[in-house]
């Protein structure tokens, strides 16, 4: 068997700490107002878990848009997702300061995410 490269490698990683981020925030709940002043010791882990889970799936397609293993395709598609990942966190923020509605842009931020993990996985099993 051939051994992946170190790219890859750290992808793995990082899409297992996202799943861990996952398994962690859907354990531990939300308060049901976000804007409490004194968050509950579940609401913190959530919101941890939560920022882990971001951190892991931003920083893999960065990886991607960098590395000569991907096609330019490739790139250019995790560069997009990557691009409106980030975009629609910063309207999050917006929003949340707002009090508008956090959660349609939390949502539309973790989708790109999750399209980029799929176009990942087709990448992945067509190479």
């Amino acid at each position: 068997m051939e051994q992946a490269p170190v790219v890859l490698t750290i992808i793995g990683v990082l899409i297992i700490i996202h799943g861990i981020g996952t398994w962690v925030a859907g354990y531990f709940p939300m308060d049901a107002d976000p804007y409490t002043k004194t968050p509950s010791l579940e609401c913190q882990i959530h919101s941890w878990a939560g920022m882990l889970m971001l951190l892991s799936l931003l920083i893999a397609p960065l990886l991607s848009t960098f590395s000569s293993y991907f096609s330019i395709e490739f790139r250019l598609f995790s560069t997009a997702c990557l691009l409106a990942s980030i975009y629609f966190t910063v309207t999050l923020k917006k929003a949340y300061e707002e009090k508008t509605n956090p959660g349609l842009h939390q949502r539309l931020s973790y989708g790109a995410q999750l399209i980029w993990l799929t176009g990942l996985s087709f990448n992945l099993i067509t190479s």
